[in-house]
């Protein structure tokens, strides 16, 4: 569906997480992230975080992400002080 001169996908950021990967444990945490946020997001990609460590794969390293694409300047939220590398 057309949103001026993008589609509404292009518009949008969907998030779907899931934390039943491994017996509830935060390690590992499988999501989709749909659609390309106005351009402010490279779409197409699979981007793997499960070798960077724990203090560089952080889920609130990747909601600080989207919320500063958002317009949303924030210097931490939750366990993260700095945004998601690669997004």
């Amino acid at each position: 569906m057309q949103e001026g001169e993008r589609t509404v996908l292009d518009n949008s950021c969907i998030t779907f997480v899931s934390e039943h990967w491994n017996a509830h444990n935060g390690n590992q945490v499988p999501l989709i992230l749909a659609g390309g946020l106005g351009g402010k997001l490279e779409t197409g990609r699979s981007l793997d975080y499960l070798h960077a460590g724990n203090d560089k794969r952080k889920l609130c390293s990747l909601y600080l992400s989207l919320m500063d694409r958002m317009g949303l300047k924030q210097s931490a939220f939750g366990d993260a002080k700095e945004q998601l590398a690669g997004i």
